[in-house]
């Protein structure tokens, strides 16, 4: 043969080969349709009425925890969230108090969003992946979760609902684009029907497929007028998609998605620990910086930024004019840690706060003192003794108990339980043992 001929028979087999044998596929890629079940904020009916569901169709979920909840009324226990994970299901972050994190500092985020993992560690969780609380994310949110040892972050939207949206896609894709800024549908909400439901489903499965992330508030009969599922809608939805595992749509675990190892803890950044704008000086709309207008209970008030102060330009005043039953105070901010000084178990504070007001008769004004504990929960601690009436500037000191045992943050005010007028100025904590 000669060998032109034989040059281009082998040229031809080589090219017939390389047609004939596929590429192989990306790691991790997954041409098929995945839907993860996924639940924010640690409800209880989520554990009463979504856990039994998914249990009788075999199924997993994810489940976001805001750690400052845990235990609270209307949220899940710790053990109840320990059956979860122990049954399979997944447990993520949500941020300590369900925080709208582009609103807050870079540090305050850091501590939301890091310290909020680290509770959930402590407690026992394997935790990976995170939710941000209204799916509000700025990319200075996106870097902090990513160093808080996170491995993906969840937004709500981006993904199209039945109906068609410009410019949106059918599905998140698999492995995402931006592993910490992940696409869903809309928020499951009451008026959502089992065939919406079911169309953001078949949506990706006629698109291509890739990863479809429901987002899940409450899953109960009338307990929230705009975010729930009713169980039976629930139940529905899931005899429907079981079987759609045969043709390649399945249900896993945003970890299982994701992938990746779990991270060591990472801690936020320390709190101060002394009170931040102590003389009141600076504000933010009408109240002073690093501190919040507290209260409860049925009476009539107003708060006044007042220049009567002690020291400075301005102390802040609260008048009482009509009352049924609690009170009005302005304490120092229970946040995470950016304003709230920190506390060491077993030591004690002395805490001041000078004031001058008057008052009904019988009205016990005092100081209130609360701690936060590890989960992030603020707590009522303790009150101090009752303060006479003053026309002058009078100066309370309160020293504390013993911080107790998990405690890592305080916060104290004066409290106003009745009718009369009360001015505050002039904050100081002072750590006993220091």
């Amino acid at each position: 043969m000669p060998p032109r001929i034989l040059l281009l028979l082998l040229a031809t087999t080589l090219v017939t080969a390389f047609v004939l044998v596929p590429a192989p596929a990306p790691a991790n890629a997954d041409t098929g349709t995945v839907v993860s079940l996924t639940f924010d904020d640690g409800s209880q009916d989520q554990y009463d009425n979504a856990r039994p569901a998914l249990d009788s169709h075999g199924m997993k979920g994810t489940y976001y925890i805001n750690s400052a909840r845990v235990g609270t009324s209307g949220y899940m226990t710790q053990a109840e969230i320990a059956a979860l994970g122990s049954a399979g299901n997944e447990i993520g972050g949500h941020t300590i108090t369900h925080a709208d994190l582009p609103t807050l500092s870079t540090a305050e985020q850091q501590r939301q969003v890091c310290d909020d993992r680290v509770a959930l560690l402590n407690m026992g969780f394997t935790v990976k992946n995170f939710a941000y609380p209204y799916g509000n994310a700025s990319s200075t949110s996106e870097q902090v979760v990513h160093d808080c040892g996170y491995n993906s972050a969840r937004t709500v939207g981006g993904v199209v609902s039945p109906g068609g949206c410009n410019g949106c896609g059918y599905a998140e894709t698999v492995p995402p684009a931006d592993a910490y800024f992940t696409q869903t549908p809309d928020s499951v909400k009451t008026g959502t029907t089992l065939a919406q439901l079911q169309g953001y489903v078949t949506q990706a499965e006629t698109h291509g497929g890739g990863w479809v992330q429901l987002v899940v508030h409450h899953v109960c009969n009338g307990c929230d007028d705009t975010y729930a599922v009713t169980p039976s809608t629930l139940s529905s939805f899931l005899n429907w998609l079981a079987p759609r595992s045969a043709n390649g749509t399945t249900v896993k675990t945003v970890d299982q998605v994701i992938g990746g190892g779990l991270q060591p803890p990472v801690n936020g950044p320390p709190s101060p620990t002394t009170v931040q704008n102590p003389s009141l000086e600076a504000a933010t709309g009408g109240v002073p910086d690093c501190f919040q207008l507290g209260g409860y209970g049925t009476n009539t008030f107003a708060w006044t930024r007042t220049n009567d102060s002690h020291t400075g330009q301005y102390a802040e005043r609260v008048d009482v004019t009509a009352r049924t039953d609690g009170d009005r105070k302005l304490v120092t901010k229970q946040d995470a840690g950016t304003c709230a000084p920190a506390a060491t178990p077993g030591h004690t504070y002395q805490l001041g706060v000078w004031y001058k007001g008057t008052w009904a008769s019988g009205v016990t004004t005092k100081m209130s003192l609360y701690y936060r504990s590890a989960t992030g929960a603020w707590t009522f601690w303790t009150n101090g003794p009752t303060l006479a009436q003053t026309s002058t500037w009078q100066q309370t000191l309160v020293t504390t108990p013993a911080v107790p045992a998990g405690a890592t943050n305080l916060s104290f005010g004066v409290a106003l339980p009745g009718v009369g007028s009360l001015v505050v100025d002039d904050f100081s904590l002072t750590d006993q043992r220091a």
